[in-house]
């Protein structure tokens, strides 16, 4: 896919257009005023002359310095031409069988001189350029470009060959059952991805290229029947203005877009897995993927989207009822157990009972340190341990990790320098901390957590109570591209059940509403509507059968 060059607005004139109206009027004014500039911008047209042409791809791309940068020097009929492309990045087996053989067979060029016209090369996929911009993006897209003599015209060619990796497990979203492949670093990979499981005429994929040096190539994706309007004008707009900012190169588009930088709480969902990226696209969500990130965005992100994982949805209800419970129980403890911790034994012993006071008490009698500093201690070495874990090669991390661990809490206890009920429940804590599917909640709680141990080491229950009612009032009112983070309880939006706890996949027909979508059912709720319609008829009809039979034989009596 090729790109003309981009038109920007300078910095002031997009800010003072956002102050106006974020969403619409932005666009707007930004589409206007671009196309405006278009007109007045230069563009340097293909020379008619083939030497200007060469000098000038060979300055840009500093020919003489770069090994990989080949020119060709070709004969089209009776005209000069000439073949660029970068080795590695470029099929040159596909380069030399199907453009330079073909091209050396001809003997004349015909009445245009031009491969298209001349259904010369009409087994490529080809794409005619007109400037030498267009050029440029081209070459350093992979794609081979071919110029002739006095034709004010290029062809790039869809022969790039970019070393990728192979569509594999996803790292961090494991499941036992269900899918087992996750999107990889190349763009058109993921979209075709996208396209096998979303198999509907509706899915809409928009693309467009961000970065005035290095462009990075963006992918919105929507299902038209059912995203709302305005979310996917709003996330455009916000696109749009990362783009007339001219940023050099884009690390990641969710941290140019996203509304709260400083938040622990995620405004998007990350996914590495298609079929994830699928059931929130059929539920009204916009997905956004990133040349050369192996997963996807997603907006906007609730708290219950954070907590779900791909395998409820593969599993049998009483088995998913089980897991989220698990995982429930394990979001309380990785935040609070160490508070709770703290708390018990500074503030308010009288409510252990007396023979675990005393063997608290009697296994801190030898420890130096106060049971804050203690707990402060013991967490900031599980995460340097789980930090390592990460960083080292992967064929010995998780070794290194457990046995770590194990030397470190059974070391500090000999020691005496921590007991051993606050190993127990700093293992407790890490082990929960592992359940949660999301890295970025994940994340949330692990930094959390220590908030919660300072709030107890101040002031006990109290503490605590207060800081869980605060960062409960700020998770209701945090907003992700206008969608409460806690909908559909909080606003209360007659929505979907899939929230805590899910109902069997029949009666799952209701989608969110909290997106404010553009129906109501989901797109296959006519198929179980229909077969449980069926289901119903045919027991009614066995049953009035069974009430007669049993009538008939009352009155025989």
């Amino acid at each position: 896919m090729f790109f003309l060059p981009r038109q920007t607005l300078t910095a002031g004139e997009v800010l003072a257009v956002w102050r106006k109206n974020p969403l619409v009027t932005h666009r707007d004014e930004l589409k206007r005023r671009t196309e405006a500039k278009k007109k007045t911008q230069p563009q340097t047209p293909i020379p008619r002359r083939l030497a200007p042409a060469i000098r000038r791809l060979e300055a840009t791309f500093h020919f003489q310095a770069n090994d990989d940068f080949r020119r060709r020097e070709l004969v089209y009929g009776r005209r000069a031409a000439a073949l660029f492309y970068f080795r590695g990045i470029a099929d040159e087996d596909q380069i030399e069988r199907a453009i330079i053989r073909p091209i050396s067979l001809i003997k004349d060029g015909g009445r245009t001189h031009d491969p298209l016209r001349d259904q010369r090369l009409t087994a490529l996929d080809i794409v005619v350029l007109e400037t030498m911009e267009a050029v440029e993006n081209a070459l350093v897209d992979g794609h081979p470009v071919l110029l002739i003599d006095r034709l004010r015209r290029a062809y790039a060619f869809n022969l790039d060959d970019y070393p990728v990796r192979n569509i594999d497990k996803p790292t961090n979203e494991n499941v036992l059952k269900g899918p087992q492949e996750g999107f990889t670093e190349r763009l058109e990979t993921n979209i075709a991805l996208l396209r096998r499981y979303v198999r509907s005429p509706d899915l809409i994929v928009r693309r467009r290229e961000i970065g005035q040096k290095n462009r990075t190539g963006i992918v919105v994706a929507y299902i038209q029947s059912l995203a709302n309007p305005h979310l996917v004008a709003d996330i455009e707009s916000r696109l749009d203005a990362i783009e007339a900012l001219e940023y050099d190169w884009v690390k990641s588009v969710e941290q140019l877009i996203e509304e709260r930088p400083y938040s622990l709480l995620p405004s998007m969902l990350t996914t590495e897995r298609p079929d994830r990226a699928m059931a929130h696209l059929m539920e009204g969500h916009v997905v956004i993927l990133q040349d050369n990130l192996p997963y996807a965005f997603i907006a906007p992100a609730t708290y219950w989207n954070v907590f779900h994982a791909s395998e409820d949805h593969y599993q049998r209800l009483p088995y998913a009822w089980f897991i989220r419970s698990i995982r429930t129980i394990a979001f309380f403890l990785t935040l609070l157990t160490p508070g709770l911790y703290i708390a018990a034994t500074n503030y308010h012993v009288e409510m252990i009972p007396l023979d675990l006071l005393m063997s608290i008490s009697g296994s801190r009698e030898v420890v130096p340190f106060p049971a804050v500093l203690e707990v402060f201690l013991m967490e900031l070495s599980f995460e340097l341990i789980r930090e390592a874990s990460v960083r080292i090669p992967s064929q010995i991390g998780p070794t290194i990790g457990i046995v770590g661990a194990l030397i470190l809490g059974q070391a500090a206890v000999q020691a005496g320098l921590v007991s051993p009920i606050l190993v127990i429940v700093v293992a407790i804590t890490g082990l929960a901390s592992f359940t949660q599917p999301d890295l970025s909640l994940n994340l949330a709680l692990r930094i959390g957590r220590f908030a919660f141990l300072v709030a107890s080491a101040l002031l006990g229950f109290l503490g605590l109570s207060l800081l869980l009612a605060v960062t409960l009032a700020y998770a209701v009112s945090f907003k992700s591209f206008g969608v409460g983070y806690y909908a559909p309880w909080a606003p209360y939006t007659p929505s979907s059940q899939d929230v805590f706890l899910r109902r069997p996949a029949p009666e799952e027909t209701t989608l969110p509403q909290a997106l404010l979508l553009r129906t109501k059912t989901r797109l296959d709720a006519s198929g179980f509507f229909a077969l449980f319609g069926r289901l119903s008829r045919r027991r009614a009809e066995k049953r009035t059968q069974a009430e007669g039979a049993g009538r008939s034989g009352r009155v025989g009596r």
